[in-house]
């Protein structure tokens, strides 16, 4: 909570099923599964109408399995931990170094839940050629997935669950 407690941004994670771990993905974003450990999910538009009564996956857009594909890439660990410090900053760099090596803790503890065999993918563009691209001036390039003005994250994906974490900018 303290890394995305004051950020518009989504975080759960599913267990992972026989289906693939795309269709849990799509079924994570549509608030289809529980975290089957209990742990927080953070989600800002749970009530909000535009979900409740017309898109269950609201923010995010409708996707197939070949959508979401076609818009993640894969990413190292050290990335996606890199991408959720992003997100706690609203799409930039940390405030002072002691921030952004706190930030990068907290990131690593949430990311060790899924264990070292996990494999990550994210929608960042500059991810398209580069498993650990530098995001040093932050986010800068997307595949959307959402309706919002900008949208990045990303998802963790092991052998027994699937997690997605998402920031939006919704201005």
């Amino acid at each position: 909570m303290r890394l995305l407690d004051d950020v518009y941004a989504f975080a759960a994670t599913g267990p992972r099923t026989s289906a693939g771990w795309q269709t849990d993905a799509l079924a994570v974003m549509n608030r289809e599964l529980d975290d089957p450990r209990g742990w927080v999910t953070l989600d800002w538009d749970k009530e909000t109408e535009e979900r409740t009564t017309g898109r269950p996956c609201y923010p995010f857009v409708s996707l197939t399995q070949e959508e979401l594909m076609s818009r993640l890439y894969p990413v190292t660990a050290g990335t996606a931990t890199r991408l959720l410090v992003e997100m706690t900053y609203e799409w930039g760099p940390a405030g002072t170094e002691e921030q952004a090596r706190t930030a990068a803790t907290d990131a690593g503890t949430v990311l060790d839940r899924y264990g070292k065999e996990s494999s990550y993918y994210c929608n960042v563009s500059e991810a398209r050629d580069n498993l650990s691209p530098d995001l040093t001036e932050g986010v800068t390039g997307w595949n959307p997935l959402t309706d919002c003005i900008g949208d990045f994250g990303f998802v963790v994906v092991s052998p027994e669950e699937v997690g997605v974490f998402w920031s939006f900018d919704a201005r």
